[in-house]
This record gives C-alpha cells, structure tokens and sequence, in this order.
C-alpha cells in the first residue's frame, strides 16, 4: 500500500535554488506575543512549526526563550536551518518529514503554527493534518495557520506554479476545516506584491479539552 503523504518535491527545489524564509510574518509575532510572552517560564512552552522549511518561525521562538521544534519535507530546508541555528547559538529540535504524519508523541505541544504550509494541500489532505495537529497539541492548546484566500489576486505574469500545488480558501471552508477545534478566531491580511493583491486568512483555534 502506497503511503500517503503532503510533501511536494517543487519544495526541495526551491530552497536549493533561492534564499527563502529568513524572517516571521507579522501576524504570528503578534500572535506569539499576545498568547505566551506573560508565561512565567517560557522554556515549558513548547512550539511547533509544520513546514518550517529553512526555519524563520523555528528562530524566532527559539530567539524568544520558548522551546522551538521545526519540521519539514525539505532536506534542504532543514540543513539550512540547522546551520543557523548553529552560528547563532540557538537551540531547537528539526525532523525531516511529512506533516500529514508526525513523528511526535500524543498532546506534546502546547502550540502548533503554520505559516503558509498547509495552504500547499488538496482539502482532504489539509484535514489529516489539522487531525494530526490536534493529536499532538495538549488539551487547549493552541493553532495559529497563515491561508491563502480566494481574494487574492495574481497578475497575468504571476502564478503559485512553482511552489506546486496550492489551495486558496473560503471564510466557510476554514470554518469546517476547523470544526474540531474550539474558540475559531478567523482574521485577514492582505498585501500588495509587484501587482498582485496577497490575501490570507489568519487563523487561530484552541484544541477541545
């Protein structure tokens, strides 16, 4: 039997041919700060990052005194960020593998995020890994996910072809995606790029207890 898996191969090419991912998006910085910066110990905090690729969200956690787990299809991705963990000094743990089957023990995390890495799925795989996701989270833990919306906008020169499949998403469609989750909290944020408008849905749920 065939096993089923998310990663796109399109994925190891790109980070082999270009630097990508060296800095957080804005929407999980604020995220990060709002549900954790108060805990008294933030060593006990231990985050996730599915798709982490070269490990911009992994580094930033890991900056900010919680503790920092990455993974991803990528053995590129995964080295690179591995080296500047390194040179900095930081400590986190990174698998190679594929989100859609973690390799973490049951309710390990007390949060798990995804910065446009799950976007890259066709819906029923999105759903295994939002599964997934909920099996390894503590009770009430926490998800934060980055989604492309159908408001995006692409010009006649631009396309998401080279990052191989991906999903762009509906207000109703996150809302049964998330149906297992509790305290659904959907958000948006949009930019401008080159002449193309980049929607995304900023997401964020609790595990039920």
């Amino acid at each position: 039997m065939k096993k089923e898996k998310s990663w796109d191969n399109a994925w190891e090419k790109i980070f082999r041919s270009r630097a990508w991912g060296k800095y957080p998006p804005e929407e999980l910085i604020r995220f990060i700060a709002r549900n954790y910066y108060k805990v008294p110990d933030r060593k006990q905090i231990k985050i996730l990052d599915v798709g982490c690729g070269a490990g911009a969200a992994v580094w930033y956690i890991a900056r900010e005194g919680f503790s920092a787990y990455g993974i991803d299809g990528s053995d590129t991705a995964i080295k690179i960020a591995k080296e500047r963990f390194a040179k900095e000094g930081l400590k986190g743990s990174f698998k190679v593998g594929d989100i859609i089957s973690l390799d973490y023990t049951k309710e390990y995390f007390n949060c798990v995020v995804d910065v446009c890495a799950i976007q890259h799925n066709k819906t029923e795989a999105v759903k295994k890994i939002l599964k997934e996701i909920r099996r390894v989270l503590k009770p009430g833990g926490k998800v934060f996910s980055m989604l492309l919306s159908t408001k995006t906008k692409l010009s006649k020169n631009n396309s998401y072809a080279d990052f191989g499949y991906t999903n762009f998403f509906t207000e109703k469609g996150i809302k049964m995606l998330f149906k297992d989750f509790r305290n659904l909290q959907i958000e948006r944020s949009e930019r401008t790029d080159n002449g193309n408008v980049i929607a995304h849905f900023v997401v964020t749920a609790e595990k039920l207890k």
